[in-house]
């Protein structure tokens, strides 16, 4: 890189901390900490849900997965969208109208402490395996495009997180969220705009000449897309069973659920995840096209650069090699806004958690809001360095295995989030679950979870790996079926576990108006 390079990621790395020292002077309680007192406008709620979620491996993995296959995988978010109304009206509104700050507080509601703490553990080990990843594909992109050693990329992303997080809490993670949206959108743009100034036909070239190799959406009859075959990596299939989960998962999440409760008012909520939602596919697609053009640039415009790169090399080989001095800076702010986006959204939900679920209801209860407030910060600086322990975990086990960034963030998150997926969905449709009954379906779930996830994905060899998309199913149905079944034998509901319930919820609505 050179020194203008060098001084643009700079330049972004300061202005982060900056916003960070700036509203962390405003942080007097948890409430300010966690929620940002509650006060958040819709529009940068609605920017920091998007950019939370986006990180180093979405800004590799989803032009690679054009690269490698079209954009068929980006099919997938339509199942947000059809989720929305029941998503956003009957769960989330629920949920917001109880004033939580962490969503492990219902399950101690509708079911017991235990299966607070146990979905408590759940959620940290996910999002903190989910931070393994997210390092491990910031190192291998800076590595092998900028040239930066991975652990001085681990170094410098987990300091600047850790600190501008601590300092300023959820409202200076919303506002970094907020201009780093504009940073990470701005690269890839300048991807495709690179690229479509010199293709014959510019961006339609681009589109035209991948839709003909058959990287465009392919849904045909003869795609695989319709097929039921548990080999295939992408059909339609796991989407349908998957929808229900569609109508639950975003509003049992705790990282969308903590910014949704920063907004006092739910007609705000309404906006952000509104807008959140349906931009989201045009503005991911925005990715999935820089994948395109780089395909593009590789066979089209220099076919004799093309060595048979797959995707994720192919974009680092693109950045390191033909952008111009200047543009590299810009895109390796670009990388570390997504990363970063993700990370310092990550440790303040997992400090919510730690200190809400854990310490503050187990380990010390009762303690002043001072007191939380410091365990917070602390929390918050241990957990930045667990990220980078992860890191090198998950390095261990999926590097030399050939599974694409992008199957390795959904299995990290897929295979352990169905634990907590299934727990929510006992929980808010079903009157009859007990909390001895939820601990053996979950229990129970485990050899499943064990036997698809290593046997079935991890060692077999590509070719006959189980597809990605079906292994969270494979998980949640058996949990879903050996706690409804062993609540016929259990019967330790709290007393008024019924108004935790969606359904019992209706019922006594419409019995009140019926008197």
């Amino acid at each position: 890189m050179t020194g203008i390079d060098i001084a643009l990621c700079g330049l972004y790395l300061v202005v982060t901390l900056f916003i960070g020292a700036l509203v962390g002077r405003r942080q007097h309680s948890t409430e300010d900490y966690f929620l940002a007192g509650r006060g958040m406008r819709w529009w940068p709620v609605a920017i920091s849900l998007f950019a939370s979620l986006f990180s180093a491996i979405s800004y590799i993995a989803m032009p690679a997965e054009a690269y490698n296959f079209g954009c068929t995988m980006l099919v997938c978010g339509l199942v947000s969208v059809l989720a929305l109304p029941v998503m956003l009206f009957v769960f989330l509104k629920f949920f917001h109208s109880l004033r939580l700050f962490t969503i492990n507080e219902y399950l101690e509601r509708r079911f017991s402490v235990t299966i607070r703490l146990i979905n408590s553990l759940f959620f940290m080990c996910v999002r903190l395996t989910y931070l393994g990843v997210v390092l491990y594909a910031t190192a291998m992109l800076l590595d092998r495009a900028l040239g930066w050693p991975a652990w001085l990329s681990i170094v410098v992303v987990g300091i600047f997180c850790t600190l501008y997080t601590c300092m300023g809490g959820m409202e200076a993670v919303v506002w970094t969220d907020v201009m780093q949206f504009f940073v990470l959108l701005g690269g890839v743009l300048l991807i495709i705009g690179a690229i479509a100034w010199e293709m014959p036909g510019g961006i339609a070239g681009i589109w035209q000449f991948a839709a003909e190799r058959g990287h465009g959406f392919e849904l045909g009859p003869d795609s695989g897309f319709w097929n039921f075959d548990q080999r295939g990596r992408i059909n339609v299939w796991p989407l349908l069973l998957g929808l229900p989960g569609a109508f639950i998962g975003p509003a049992t999440d705790q990282i969308n659920l903590q910014r949704c409760m920063s907004c006092s008012k739910f007609s705000d909520v309404t906006r952000a995840v509104m807008a959140n939602t349906i931009l989201n596919l045009p503005i991911c697609f925005v990715f999935y096209f820089a994948g395109l053009a780089i395909l593009a640039f590789f066979k089209s415009l220099h076919p004799e650069l093309d060595t048979g790169l797959h995707g994720d090399l192919a974009f680092c080989q693109f950045i390191t090699n033909h952008l111009p001095m200047g543009l590299r800076g810009v895109l390796a702010a670009g990388v570390l806004a997504a990363v970063m986006s993700t990370v310092d959204s990550v440790e303040n939900s997992l400090s919510a958690v730690f200190v809400k679920d854990i310490y503050g209801r187990v380990i010390r209860p009762g303690r002043d809001e001072t007191h939380y407030l410091k365990v917070a910060k602390v929390t918050t600086a241990v957990i930045g360095i667990s990220t980078c322990l992860f890191g090198l975990s998950v390095l261990l086990i999926f590097q030399g295995r050939d599974i694409p960034l992008l199957e390795v963030s959904n299995v990290c998150l897929g295979v352990l989030g169905s634990f907590s997926s299934g727990i929510f969905v006992l929980g808010l449709l079903s009157v009859r679950v007990t909390p001895k009954a939820m601990l053996i379906g979950i229990l129970g779930a485990i050899p499943f979870a064990c036997y698809f996830t290593v046997f079935r994905y991890i060692l077999p060899p590509p070719s006959e790996r189980i597809g990605f998309m079906y292994l969270g199913l494979w998980i949640s149905i058996p949990e879903l079926l050996i706690a409804y079944l062993a609540s016929f034998f259990c019967h330790d509901n709290p007393p008024d576990h019924y108004r935790y319930v969606i359904w019992s919820r209706w019922f006594r609505q419409r019995d009140t108006a019926h008197a």
